[in-house]
């Protein structure tokens, strides 16, 4: 147990659930990202086959089934995503009151939660291959396409791509390239005579969160790091790119944090609390938990004259990506280096949440709420991740707002979170779960239901605690497969049950991995 969060009261063994039958609504299609192996566990066909099958649903139940539609859930995102809202931003603020007001109007009293963190912001970079005298071979673009056809493409974020909390810094030096970044990466290129010492080491997206791949570098004695997107990934390797198809499109930029989070999530700082909370709670301090190094992220357009510039020996199989090129380790040919430069701001202000609270019938000493969350604030518009899940979530509470006009109450109470700070290191749900640990709320709450993306794609994925596998086959089994077929959810896709385990990474961390609830 981290220190700072006190033992959690054992907790007794559920029976039923609230919500189970309408909860797939919250679940969604949630996808793991960043990971080699995810381990599953796998509830099998026959348990998945009895558990989803379905007793005729109660009046309550139908009621609520017959609110939620795509057309409302389609407008919603639509309002969400008209406008960039990346934590702590006018637009953040803009799309908590909305989501504020929403849930209100459905009929669950519903506020906004404030907390105090630490940011980052993009002020400028820039990124060029020079020669042995400084002359400027070659100037990465560092811009992402505007298109034709997409209005959205024309934004101020296009020209400040970022990876939060980096350093700023100036940098130039010869490049080597590390593939996924892995310590047996970097021990290969030992292996193989080449240094990381002093270069600047150039890592593709995948397999490992990417604030892992920056403190690789870093440990092993790295200047600075870039990280692109290599086609094999998620681009022209998989399939036809956006426009024409939904794949990553050359000049395309994944952002993201670098912050240690595997460490530690939630603000570095702990601005919120007094000073030195943050080595209290977590065992380390601010300065641990970020970059010491410039990181900066890359379209796969701007890396592959990085890539072509490397001499060295040939890539093994393994690291080698797409890109019509022939991939090395480096260090840089001919005497090139790169210039690298990264100007960040970092401040500390206002990230917000909004909390909406359904109280229960229970008395308070024996309630045990429901909670169901999903982040808001996104790098950009956010349209798959996070607020596919965000307008999903808003859709739950106006059937919930239906059912109270029919002077239904729940027994358990239901509390609704919409987070802010998640794409940073899950600053506001940290926050919030740190800051309400020894409340009632949470120490008797029986379950937390997280989503993030809602949708992305066409087949489902879940991941959550083995204790919750019944729930969510109740779940899939109330709600049709929209292909007309007449067949379940769980019949279309989860037959087997298998509902991989959870690391870290989303909103629910805090709740599993310091306050123990499923």
């Amino acid at each position: 147990t981290a220190k700072g969060y006190p033992p959690r009261e054992p907790r007794e063994p559920e029976t039923e659930m609230i919500l189970s039958s309408a909860s797939i609504l919250l679940v969604g299609q949630t996808c793991v990202t960043d990971i080699r192996e995810t381990p599953t566990f796998t509830i099998g066909q026959p348990s998945v086959a009895r558990m989803s099958r379905q007793s005729p649903a109660s009046p309550a139940e139908k009621a609520f089934l017959a609110v939620p539609s795509a057309e409302s859930a389609r407008a919603s995102l639509k309002h969400i995503t008209s406008r960039p809202h990346v934590a702590g931003t006018p637009g953040d603020h803009a799309m908590a009151e909305f989501v504020r007001d929403t849930i209100r109007a459905a009929g669950i009293p519903a506020e906004i939660d404030p907390h105090r963190v630490l940011l980052s912001y993009p002020l400028n970079r820039s990124l060029d291959l020079v020669d042995e005298e400084g002359k400027v071979l070659l100037r990465a673009p560092l811009s992402e396409d505007i298109l034709p056809d997409d209005p959205t493409s024309d934004t101020w974020w296009r020209n400040h791509t970022f990876n939060a909390y980096s350093p700023s810094g100036e940098v130039t030096a010869p490049v080597v390239y590390a593939n996924y970044g892995f310590p047996e990466d970097f021990d290969a290129l030992q292996a193989s005579g080449v240094s990381v010492e002093g270069a600047i080491v150039l890592m593709r997206y995948g397999k490992c969160f990417r604030g892992l791949k920056a403190r690789n570098a870093e440990a092993r004695g790295a200047v600075a790091a870039l990280i692109y997107s290599d086609p094999a990934e998620d681009g022209f390797g998989q399939g036809s790119v956006y426009p024409e198809g939904p794949w990553r499109p050359p000049s395309s930029v994944q952002r993201g944090s670098i912050q240690f989070i595997s460490l530690c999530p939630g603000d570095p700082s702990r601005a919120y609390l007094p000073a030195g909370a943050s080595e209290e709670l977590c065992g380390y301090t601010q300065s641990e938990l970020i970059p010491t190094i410039p990181v900066l992220p890359l379209s796969y357009a701007d890396a592959a004259p990085l890539l072509r510039s490397l001499g060295g020996p040939e890539a093994p199989a393994p690291f080698r990506g797409a890109l019509n090129l022939t991939y090395r380790l480096g260090p840089s040919a001919g005497g090139v280096r790169a210039r690298l430069a990264v100007r960040n701001r970092f401040e500390k202000g206002p990230v917000w949440n909004v909390i909406a609270t359904l109280r229960g019938t229970l008395p308070e000493a024996e309630d045990q709420p429901i909670l169901l969350g999903n982040h808001r604030d996104a790098w950009v518009y956010g349209a798959a991740d996070p607020n596919s899940g965000t307008s999903q979530m808003l859709e739950v509470a106006k059937g919930l707002g239906a059912l109270l006009k029919r002077g239904w109450r729940p027994r358990r109470s239901i509390v609704l979170c919409s987070w802010s700070g998640e794409e940073y290191g899950l600053l506001g749900s940290t926050a919030w779960w740190e800051k309400h640990a020894d409340s009632p709320l949470l120490r008797r709450a029986a379950a937390y239901l997280n989503v993030d993306t809602g949708v992305s794609g066409t087949r489902f994925h879940a991941s959550g605690t083995p204790s919750l596998g019944r729930v969510l086959a109740e779940a899939l089994g109330a709600v049709p497969e929209p292909d007309g077929s007449g067949r379940s959810l769980a019949e279309a896709h989860w037959s087997e049950g298998q509902l991989m385990t959870l690391g870290s990474g989303s909103d629910y961390t805090a709740a599993i991995d310091h306050l123990g609830m499923p």
